[in-house]
């Protein structure tokens, strides 16, 4: 009689699902939906108080929406190397910030110039 295999390694957790690169596809889309949904939303009140143009309003939306979703499936790979909750958030945390503070750097150092 061959014993019973339980479809996901049991942790002291429960069941956990196996990493794949599918999740982290997965992870980075809901991030770009996320970030999409956001950035639109300020976008839309500052084209309504004509602070920006229509076609600013679209790249500003689809560059973060772009950098929301790298940023979480980044988030999600570091976190997944983690057993503690604690340390797991840390580093979704940790990699989030860092991940959107590199891509948005350029951004802001040009927008900084541009009210100087």
């Amino acid at each position: 009689m061959t014993p019973y295999r339980h479809p996901y390694p049991l942790t002291a957790y429960g069941p956990v699902a196996q990493d794949s690169p599918r999740t982290y596809v997965d992870m980075g889309r809901l991030g770009a939906v996320v970030g999409l949904c956001g950035a639109g939303a300020a976008n839309l009140w500052r084209l309504q108080r004509d602070e920006i143009s229509r076609t600013t309003a679209v790249v500003d939306t689809l560059r973060v929406g772009v950098a929301s979703g790298l940023a979480t499936a980044a988030a999600s790979l570091v976190a997944g190397q983690f057993r503690s909750p604690t340390l797991s958030m840390l580093a979704t945390l940790a990699t989030g910030t860092a991940v959107m503070y590199a891509l948005n750097a350029e951004h802001t150092a040009e927008e900084n110039t541009n009210e100087r």
